[in-house]
């Protein structure tokens, strides 16, 4: 491989990470962010870009709320077969 290459492969990670945490705080709803507004996330992401997409990405915004489907909340699947063992 040649330098080139080697020296824009970290070049090109970075932009994706900056543009990508730029983009996913511009659609995060209002409500689901963290610490301050949104706003002061974006003008962060764009003075810092590296550690404010690193911020944004583990600190910015909350998790989305889990909707909790039938199968889900009834406990451990219990399996039966050929392979398993019976105790």
């Amino acid at each position: 491989m040649s330098l080139q290459l080697l020296s824009t492969v970290p070049v090109v990670l970075v932009a994706v990470l900056c543009v990508g945490a730029f983009l996913d705080c511009v659609r995060t709803p209002g409500e689901r962010v963290r610490h301050v507004p949104k706003p002061l996330w974006l003008l962060f992401m764009l003075s810092a870009p590296i550690v404010g997409g690193l911020a944004w990405t583990y600190l910015g915004k909350r998790p989305e709320p889990r909707e909790s489907t039938g199968d889900m909340t009834k406990g451990p699947v219990h399996r039966t077969g050929p392979f398993v063992h019976q105790r």
